[in-house]
């Protein structure tokens, strides 16, 4: 038997390396961890990979063809069409090429966090959008069991170590009669390391409250320049035990911004604080504010001596230092800039850092400049 000429054997060549081609491609897509749907323009699902069939608990054959609500929870499959309908109008998207956190459900009916990632291609003209979901059980139900160790062991902690320092506190004042130099001493470096204690305590039960929403925000309009100063106000004692002054270069404006006082005074707490702790003696920090029409930036810039560049992705993380030894040499516990961050983020701000080793390093926290009457659209998350 002859092929036929007008197509020659090149098309028959080329046909079965398409094959190939595809079925190469869908024994990659079957041995990947995350699952990986196809989904149309009109929402639904036109592959399936086996991790999907695993972590959904369908067989491909089950839901190829079939609309991809019927991977979710009641009350988001009321509004998947809606959604896809709006993107297709609009182009705004809250998932594509982000990562977040939903709820998925399997075929037993059982509804478990994932996370996703959607991005959208074009086949043939169309719109694909290519889905990976990773079931995240397991990390959610460690976290659980992480923020719940954190928040029983800082409350255990808490009580006895209060009164631990009442009366460490009450021998050092010699109420109650004098003590030989050599006990005074010991006295003062258990009470030192006390209080350093109490401070990773306090800072776990902050972290354990922003991971658990537990946080309250009393908000109000404030001038910048006023909660600037206050800060200084604040620390200038705790630079004195450093022999580092802290100033504050202000002129005078009365821009305001809408932000909970406290919580703004332990933002800038925790920078100048690490400010000073990082701080040759002698030396100053200084504390500056820039503004554009649309936010105000509170910057703390200190003369030490920098930070690496391969180490800047760290500084904002949970339980990170700069360098190992940072909590010996300055105290640290690792969580103020994580809590900073998070702190700022849940009010409506954002923070950041510039630094090079050997150059100092400026840290700053933004927030939007806005009239009182708008000031509604900025109620912390």
């Amino acid at each position: 038997m002859h092929s036929d000429p007008e197509f020659g054997d090149d098309k028959f060549t080329h046909a079965r390396a398409v094959v190939a081609a595809s079925e190469f491609n869908q024994a990659v897509l079957d041995t990947v961890a995350d699952g990986i749907i196809t989904i149309s323009g009109d929402g639904r699902i036109r592959s399936f990979n086996k991790a999907s069939e695993r972590i959904f608990g369908y067989r491909a054959s089950e839901v190829v063809g079939k609309n991809v609500a019927l991977l979710m929870p009641q009350s988001y499959a009321m509004r998947h069409d809606r959604y896809l309908a709006a993107y297709a109008a609009s182009g705004q998207s809250k998932v594509i090429n982000e990562r977040p956190e939903l709820e998925g459900k399997r075929k037993s009916g059982d509804l478990f966090p994932i996370e996703v990632s959607v991005t959208e291609v074009s086949h043939a003209g169309e719109p694909i959008f290519v889905g990976v979901i990773r079931d995240i059980t397991d990390r959610k139900r460690m976290d659980r069991m992480k923020a719940e160790f954190i928040s029983t062991v800082s409350h255990e902690l808490r009580t006895p170590l209060t009164s631990i320092s009442g009366a460490l506190s009450l021998m050092r004042s010699n109420a109650l009669g004098g003590l030989p130099p050599k006990i005074e001493h010991l006295v003062e470096i258990a009470l030192r390391n006390c209080t350093r204690l109490s401070a990773l305590v306090n800072d776990l039960l902050d972290i354990e409250k922003l991971s658990s929403g537990k946080v309250t925000y009393q908000m109000e309009f404030w001038r910048v320049e006023k909660l600037v100063s206050d800060a200084v106000d604040d620390n200038i004692g705790f630079g004195e035990t450093f022999d580092v002054k802290i100033l504050a270069e202000l002129n005078g404006s009365e821009h305001e911004i809408y932000v909970d006082r406290q919580r703004f005074l332990q933002i800038l707490g925790n920078f100048i604080s690490n400010a000073v702790k990082f701080s040759p003696k002698g030396n100053s920090v200084r504390l500056r504010v820039s503004y554009t029409n649309a936010a105000a930036r509170i910057l703390v810039i200190d003369q030490g001596s920098g930070i690496a560049k391969e180490k800047h992705d760290r500084l904002f993380k949970r339980f990170s230092q700069v360098d190992s030894s940072d909590i010996r040499k300055a105290g640290g516990t690792g969580l103020g800039l994580a809590i900073t961050k998070e702190l700022a983020e849940q009010m409506g701000g954002k923070t950041g850092f510039d630094s090079e080793l050997g150059q100092g390093s400026t840290f700053w926290v933004e927030f939007p400049l806005v009239s009182r009457d708008k000031v509604a659209v900025l109620k912390p998350r």
